[in-house]
């Protein structure tokens, strides 16, 4: 783990030509300008040629960021046609204190900053109602916080500020990777984006809270992005504490210290219904997430069920059913003792949402504690509970959409490992 500086800052530089926000590291001081074919020597950190910069009258070598002992300083470097902080002209070679949401006009550029993560300044703290932070920081004693975070250098930069208070860290870009990571040591703490490559961040503390043993591992939600997400969701999949950007270094230390030392002396209050199973899992291909789920069986953590819907599968005690082409055989998890059909089932995909039908069982289907009738499609959500008789599964989608919590309006995408049907 490289470490990051102690006055390091993440930013972003959006404008309107800019459709994705440039995300830039500030350790040290960082320039701005426009890079010109064959020139050689006066090349900037940042590039603005690929947003009309040369017909906006930027220049080489325009501005600089700076990162100071307690803030961000914007300096013009003796640019042509002149650095403007919210409408005024700056002064070239001075330093200007710049904030978060600042406008910057380089010649007739519009560009607006905004902080990511900072030393000292921070956005909007959520936390459950029932928590208290300590008043003092305490050093770590090498604890593990496993930090879920797609941005390399945003990862890297909270692993520096946690490693410099005294943690160990851990960082894993995508939910699968963190899965395997979770189930291989078993961190003190986690820090969590719940905008992630494969799926939602939120779904992974949903797993975590479902655990068997370490069901009351601290987590904190930091939202780096510009995508909003409502503290209620947050607090709903039992996650601690939510921190909306700017991330404040300060502050990041202080939660992680307080919920770590109440943890460690039993004070944690919050204990959620188990997910009993934490299989490792490995993404797929694109193309096979719409219809890719996992399915974990009460009681048989080391044998999920993994599937790729493509027609009908049928779930019950025999291998072969006319009419079905896919079966998935559940003697091996004691089907019958738990009073399940031999045609008890079935799974689809359609539309883009996945469903559960009753195929007349005996002992009927129920969806969270809801009895379905039989043969009645029933769509069903990330996280859902399936019984069969008094065999219960729990289904996930490894959701790769741009949404959080499912809306059950909403078709899902969803990614897990592809593999046959047993």
């Amino acid at each position: 783990m490289t470490d990051a500086p102690a006055g390091s800052w993440i930013v972003e530089l959006s404008g309107p030509q800019i459709k994705t926000p440039l995300r830039l590291r500030v350790d040290d001081k960082i320039s701005v300008g426009r890079v010109v074919d064959g020139d050689t020597t006066k090349r900037p950190d940042v590039d603005l040629s690929p947003f009309e910069a040369e017909s906006k009258g930027v220049s080489r070598q325009h501005f600089n960021l700076q990162a100071e002992t307690d803030h961000l300083a914007i300096v013009d470097l003796n640019s042509g046609n002149g650095t403007f902080l919210n409408g005024n002209r700056i002064k070239p070679d001075e330093r200007y204190r710049i904030n978060s949401g600042d406008q910057i006009t380089a010649g007739l550029m519009q560009l607006t900053l905004t902080f990511i993560i900072s030393p000292d300044h921070g956005g909007t703290i959520h936390r459950q109602p029932s928590l208290q932070l300590q008043d003092q920081i305490k050093a770590g004693k090498g604890q593990l916080v496993l930090i879920v975070e797609q941005d390399v250098d945003v990862a890297s930069t909270l692993a520096g500020i946690l490693e410099r208070a005294g943690y160990t860290t851990r960082v894993c870009h995508e939910v699968v990777g963190a899965i395997r990571a979770y189930n291989q040591h078993r961190p003190s703490a986690i820090l969590v984006n719940p905008f992630l490559p494969d799926m939602s961040g939120l779904e992974f503390c949903r797993y975590i809270r479902r655990d068997v043993k370490m069901n009351t591992t601290p987590m904190v939600v930091l939202n780096t992005t510009n995508r909003p997400i409502q503290s209620t969701e947050v607090m709903r999949v039992g996650a601690e504490v939510y921190l909306e950007r700017p991330i404040s270094a300060r502050e990041l230390r202080h939660v992680v210290s307080s919920l770590i030392a109440q943890h460690e002396t039993g004070q944690s209050n919050l204990y959620t219904k188990h997910l009993v199973g934490t299989a490792p899992l490995k993404a797929v291909q694109p193309e096979t997430r719409r219809n890719t789920c996992v399915l974990f069986v009460a009681g048989h953590s080391d044998m999920p069920i993994v599937l790729t819907v493509q027609q009908p599968i049928s779930f019950g005690r025999q291998v072969t059913v006319g009419g079905l082409k896919s079966h998935v055989d559940l003697t091996r998890y004691d089907a019958a003792n738990w009073g399940v059909s031999r045609v008890h089932m079935a799974l689809g995909h359609e539309d883009g949402r996945f469903y559960v039908e009753d195929q007349d069982s005996v002992n009927g289907t129920y969806l969270n504690g809801d009895s379905l009738k039989p043969r009645a499609k029933m769509p069903v959500n990330n996280a859902d509970e399936i019984r069969l008789g008094q065999l219960r599964m729990y289904i996930y989608f490894l959701d790769d959409s741009d949404q959080i919590d499912g809306d059950p309006t909403e078709p899902s995408r969803n990614a897990a490992e592809k593999k046959s049907n047993s």
